[in-house]
């Protein structure tokens, strides 16, 4: 089908071969005619509409998932299960073999085989497939294919996977404990399942968005409690959780999941929520994103890495993101002045050996914008209080002096900002050691700064420094614009 336009030029009409792939050349004839029964009974409309919605980009994320779940009813295998698992009275092995092919589909059959052995108590597991019809004849009777390589496959029914563990969870609601219990059990550190969590979890995920009592979260919980600092189940975990807020269903409970591992989570927790808020989940949410990070920089450790990161990435994307991470930050210096996770945020948008250049961008914008120049100022005087953050607040001063001393900053503006920080700030701790010396920092830049700042006493005009070759350049002149910028938008 098509439509004509211009000139007699066509383009293909949007809802033609969106259900091309539902019917594949392994599909058997009846299977293709069972799937064409089902793809009848779906509403003309209701295609119409999801397609529509996907093509606008204000709703695209929405028109996706209703085609998706449009798919689902036309690949449900409910009848074809039913008449597998309740009619012929072989539900116990039959049913353990197909679920476990269901959630490690394209696993080899060895994996699957000793993955259904640890289903229920260790006693029943060992004789569970040694009586009767072999595991290999079982997963064909109840529909699994298998392939020339020896894997577990459902070519002939797409879509028979996911529908046997949906009708699984639904149709055996006394198992479900048993069965979130082997889930565990399989895809632990050591599990012979260990290899397919990601695909596990997505699968849980799918269950989760209309099953009762879904068992994703639990599971997450397990994976992030009992596991060693693995950096891969990490990086799923994050996977995982970013798919889960962009469900409907599960996007609530995804926004508190990570704030309660933020504020309570172990550290493979905290982890978790710091690269969840470094992706795309920070883009789309980031003022919810800027909360989990504030309890994230909380401790040192390499959640708070990420996060420092997770920061300043976001802040350099544009305008609107720098203005938001700023006024942000300056919120958390006035409101929680003694908790560390405004420092740490301060030092994260004023390192000069960032490769995002927000140092650039602050230093640029505070020499026309007096706001701007309030917050450095007040921003450091805050974060040399902390002893948290003291041997990081100083690599940064020492980082200024290098990016002065290499002529990256202006020298006589950045050094009267210093000057202002010295002036209002007890010279303890980080400024101390910055100002008085550290026996592994005396290089040129360091000298310099020391040299200047010394030779303004607080309240002084710099024109005033004795020396002919002071090297501060007259930053007490140095003219404040007050013309509007882009950075006028406060948050309280």
């Amino acid at each position: 089908m098509s439509r004509e336009i211009r000139q007699g030029s066509v383009i293909p009409d949007a809802e033609v071969g969106i259900f091309a792939e539902l019917v594949t050349r392994s599909v058997s004839p009846s299977n293709a005619v069972a799937i064409a029964r089902r793809l009848h009974r779906i509403k003309p409309e209701a295609v119409s509409q999801a397609v529509a919605l996907k093509q606008d980009s204000r709703t695209h994320d929405q028109g996706v998932q209703e085609l998706a779940n449009i798919k689902d009813e036309v690949l449900l295998w409910t009848e074809f299960l039913e008449k597998k698992l309740t009619e012929t009275g072989t539900r116990g092995q039959d049913r353990v073999m197909l679920l476990t092919a269901a959630y490690l589909e394209n696993a080899p059959l060895e994996i699957c085989i000793k993955a259904a052995g640890n289903f229920g108590s260790p006693s029943n597991s060992n004789t569970r497939f040694r009586e009767g019809r072999s595991p290999r004849r079982r997963m064909r009777d109840v529909g699994v294919d298998v392939t020339l390589d020896d894997r577990a496959a459902f070519h002939s029914r797409p879509g028979l996977a996911m529908s046997a563990i949906q009708m699984d969870w639904h149709h055996w609601a006394d198992e479900r404990a048993e069965t979130r219990q082997w889930l565990e059990r399989i895809t632990s550190p050591n599990g012979v399942a260990a290899p397919w969590v990601k695909q596990i979890g997505e699968r849980l995920l799918e269950l989760s968005r209309k099953a009762v009592d879904g068992p994703f979260f639990p599971i997450l919980d397990a994976w992030t409690t009992n596991a060693d600092q693995d950096a891969r189940r990490i990086t799923v975990v994050a996977h995982l959780l970013t798919q889960a807020a962009a469900r409907e269903e599960l996007s609530r409970e995804t926004h508190k999941k990570l704030l309660d591992w933020a504020k309570k989570g172990n550290a493979i927790q905290r982890q978790v929520v710091a690269r969840v808020c470094s992706g795309p989940y920070g883009q789309k949410w980031p003022r919810t994103t800027l909360v989990r990070l504030r309890h994230i920089l909380t401790l040192d450790d390499a959640a708070c890495s990420v996060a420092v990161d997770a920061l300043a990435t976001y802040a350099a994307i544009g305008p609107t993101e720098f203005t938001r991470a700023v006024d942000t930050v300056e919120t958390w210096l006035y409101k929680h002045p003694t908790h560390p996770a405004g420092p740490r945020a301060f030092l994260a948008l004023t390192d000069a050996d960032r490769p995002e250049g927000i140092l650039d961008k602050l230093i640029a914008l505070a020499q026309r914008t007096p706001a701007v120049r309030d917050f450095i100022v007040s921003g450091w005087s805050t974060t040399l209080e902390h002893p948290e953050v003291r041997d990081r607040a100083y690599q940064s001063l020492v980082g200024w002096a290098n990016a002065v001393h290499a002529d990256r900053l202006e020298r006589g503006f950045t050094f009267g900002l210093l000057k202002e920080v010295r002036n209002v700030h007890e010279p303890v701790d980080a400024m101390s050691r910055f100002l008085y010396g550290s026996p592994e920092q005396e290089n040129p830049a360091i000298v310099a700064a020391r040299f200047a700042l010394a030779n303004l006493r607080q309240g002084s005009n710099s024109s005033q420094c004795p020396h002919a070759d002071c090297p501060l350049q007259r930053t007490d002149n140095v003219e404040v614009s007050e013309a509007p910028s882009d950075y006028d938008a406060r948050e309280d």
